[in-house]
């Protein structure tokens, strides 16, 4: 098993360079801390989404628990409705809940970083592609692996659509509070 450990060092480096290059360009303390906490945020999103990886699973052993194969759910909302139909309360707060609070930082970090991401259509498509992105390397993976370690579902794309767009609402109220000259940054409400 290759667990999400291995991406420490690398997001510790990454994290250390972009605070360096914020301080650089002479970015307010807040947005260095920002783009510091933004890269170890990333950093976790990938260890939490794509490890730990099943490198050394026996595909016999796989099959026979029932996980041959590649799982892709392309039917918008199934998941959902399977989770909400037939899951306890723990398991729709884990599952939808998890799925949504998982990317919030992302929408509320990624505009302070970016400045000139910061509308609500800019955001939108981050919002949709990033997630599509993580459900893609879950996919990439299991293809690599022969079967699926991970299910690709639609569904975690909508949610975490969702919770990018709630993080950057937070972001536009925390904005407020932030005094820093936001260059290329585009009216939130237009394009």
């Amino acid at each position: 098993m290759l667990t999400g450990v291995v991406v420490i060092p690398f997001a510790l480096a990454a994290a250390v360079l972009a605070g360096w290059r914020a301080a650089g360009r002479g970015r307010s303390a807040f947005v260095v801390a920002s783009s510091v906490l933004f890269v170890l945020y990333l950093g976790w999103v990938v260890a939490a989404t794509l490890f730990p990886l099943p490198v050394r699973a026996p595909v016999a052993e796989l099959e026979a628990a029932g996980r041959g194969g590649v799982s892709v759910e392309l039917v918008p909302l199934a998941g959902i409705r399977d989770v909400l139909t037939h899951g306890s309360p723990s398991v729709r707060a884990w599952i939808l809940g998890g799925n949504v609070l998982t990317l919030v930082p992302f929408g509320f970090l990624l505009p302070f970083t970016a400045p000139r991401l910061a509308t609500w259509r800019r955001m939108a498509v981050a919002a949709l592609l990033f997630p599509l992105g993580i459900e893609l390397a879950q996919l990439a993976v299991s293809l690599a692996l022969g079967y699926s370690y991970r299910v690709t579902e639609i569904d975690d794309v909508l949610l975490n659509f969702v919770g990018v767009l709630l993080g950057f609402a937070v972001h536009l109220v925390a904005r407020r509070f932030v005094t820093e000259p936001r260059e290329g940054a585009g009216d939130p409400v237009g394009n």
